[in-house]
């Protein structure tokens, strides 16, 4: 597997760059977050890859961040969605953006994305709800994985699920209605997201 490249941007494209490494031109195809975040041709620069590996093809796809080849993976890993699509929607919806609307169920935004129509939107959602760690969930929501709020939300998260409550769906609301800056309680957290849940319901 070739992990990263290092070299010189000879060809920068919204759709792919092409890097001079030891004088040997190194394709990549890459989404729109990806073109915005390297530097003018001419510059060095450093990009994750991916080596797609076909009869007929060895395609790379490079990323300027870590977290975008994450969710990159995490779409590829479905059936029926390749690397190419894979890299069209993240053209089309950025990966920490899409990552919010996934954890929401937000179906109409996920359709947003060029080539994903309702039932792809649906399928995205449902399968990669669960593949959202809690470092990423902390990252969306801006409540830091080690701080007390984010220990009393675990807790509250694991005693929902008892109740028969989705940890993806418990974070979703959850994400959506406590600040960053509060002191919350275990206890307090399960009443709010007790509370929201019902008028989410009775909407």
């Amino acid at each position: 597997m070739i992990h990263f490249l290092h070299g010189r941007i000879e060809i920068k494209e919204p759709n792919r760059v092409i890097l001079n490494i030891s004088n040997v031109g190194m394709e990549c195809a890459i989404s729109l977050h990806t073109y915005d975040k390297l530097p003018s041709e001419g510059s060095v620069c450093h990009l994750l890859t991916y080596l797609h590996v076909r009869e007929d093809v060895l395609q790379l796809y490079g990323f300027s961040e870590e977290k975008e080849r994450s969710m990159f993976h995490k779409l590829i890993s479905l059936s029926g969605i390749g690397p190419k699509q894979a890299i069209n929607i993240l053209s089309g919806i950025r990966y920490d953006r899409l990552m919010e609307y996934i954890l929401k169920g937000d179906v109409a935004s996920v359709k947003q994305a060029p080539g994903v129509g309702e039932k792809t939107a649906r399928r995205i959602i449902l399968e990669l709800k669960e593949k959202i760690s809690d470092d990423e969930v902390s990252e969306i929501s801006g409540i830091p994985a080690d701080s007390p709020l984010s220990s009393n939300i675990n807790d509250a998260i694991l005693a929902l699920e008892s109740l028969g409550y989705k940890k993806s769906q418990v974070q979703a609301l959850l994400s959506k209605h406590i600040k960053p800056g509060e002191t919350l309680g275990t206890e307090e957290i399960i009443r709010r997201f007790l509370s929201f849940q019902n008028k989410s319901q009775a909407t």
